[in-house]
């Protein structure tokens, strides 16, 4: 398994075999017998290196799952102690409500379950969805709710996104307390770059009326967003809770934009293949804690009961059967 896993992970039979410091025929028949033994074809190999087929990419997810709970059943085995321990990673999308969650969750695992280290990543959405399909994050809060195959995503809440400008942009008179999707193109925008939902929403908004956004800068963290912003560079779209925390909000302009496509959906992802090792599945519980504090209460399944901040989750079957 750790062999496939490293064939697939450099995508070439050669670089794997240097890295694993084994010899390639030995590689190769680590292979052979994998595919023997699942009696299907695991691997295509071509002039361009090699790629997992179906059946690999399925095998794949399952390998770094099974991968991830013997290092931590050796983490835990050799530390000799009682309590969890092992590394749980989390994916929170960027300049969206999902960062705020970060601090509270880092203090209440620090605080529960000293032994367990979390890894936090913000990257955009997509990276996130393909970092979960490949096994190797735990879990993440993140925009859309399209299903995709081997991903869970259970619908949180719905974020709206709001236009926050410069008073300096604007002329002596105030703006309205909404703006319109004309109005939004208007403006020199500062966004992240394309791939995330964010800057997907904004375009869509602005195709809705025919125009297209001005972007001057694309910016995805959100300190040099703050900076830009505060130096007049341009304007952002961001959502409310975002936006408050920006640390010049009183010398912004933050104004709804009313346009039908101008929020998105929030959704907690997980795997619908590979269980949540203890460690992860205890992370998993805080952070549903969190964002019901934060956020109220979700239904985790259509029909299913409304989760509520400490409601006991069965950790036999793990979190598809909460109450």
């Amino acid at each position: 398994m750790e062999a496939f896993i490293k064939v697939v992970d450099l995508g070439s039979m050669t670089s794997a075999a240097k890295v694993l410091n084994v010899a390639q025929p030995a590689l190769s028949q680590h292979i052979a017998s994998l595919e023997a033994d699942f009696k299907c074809k695991l691997l295509d190999r071509s002039a361009r290196g090699v790629k997992p087929t179906e059946a690999g990419r399925i095998l794949y997810r399952y390998a770094k799952s099974i991968q991830r709970q013997i290092e931590e059943a050796r983490r835990t085995i050799l530390d000799s102690k009682p309590e969890l321990t092992g590394n749980v990673t989390i994916g929170l999308a960027p300049l969206s409500s999902a960062a705020l969650l970060a601090t509270p969750l880092l203090m209440q695992v620090r605080e529960r379950y000293p032994g367990i280290v979390p890894h936090i990543y913000d990257s955009s959405g997509v990276m996130l969805s393909e970092m979960m399909l490949k096994g190797s994050m735990d879990m993440a809060v993140l925009y859309g709710d399209r299903p995709v195959t081997g991903l869970d995503y259970k619908p949180l809440m719905r974020e709206y996104f709001y236009l926050v400008v410069p008073r300096s942009m604007y002329s002596e008179q105030m703006p309205p307390e909404e703006v319109s999707a004309t109005e939004v193109a208007q403006f020199d925008l500062l966004l992240p770059y394309r791939e995330s939902f964010l800057r997907q929403t904004v375009e869509r908004v602005c195709a809705e009326v025919g125009l297209r956004p001005r972007i001057v800068a694309e910016i995805h963290s959100q300190s040099t967003l703050s900076s830009a912003i505060a130096a007049g560079v341009g304007a952002a779209v961001l959502p409310i809770s975002i936006a408050k925390e920006l640390p010049n909000v009183d010398e912004l302009c933050i104004r709804r934009i009313n346009a039908p496509s101008a929020s998105q959906q929030m959704s907690l992802c997980i795997s619908d293949s590979a269980a949540l090792s203890d460690a992860a599945f205890a992370v998993y519980k805080i952070l549903l804690e969190i964002i019901v504090k934060t956020w109220g209460p979700f239904d985790v399944y259509p029909g299913s009961a409304t989760i509520a901040a400490g409601a006991p989750i069965s950790p036999v079957d793990g979190p598809k059967d909460e109450p």
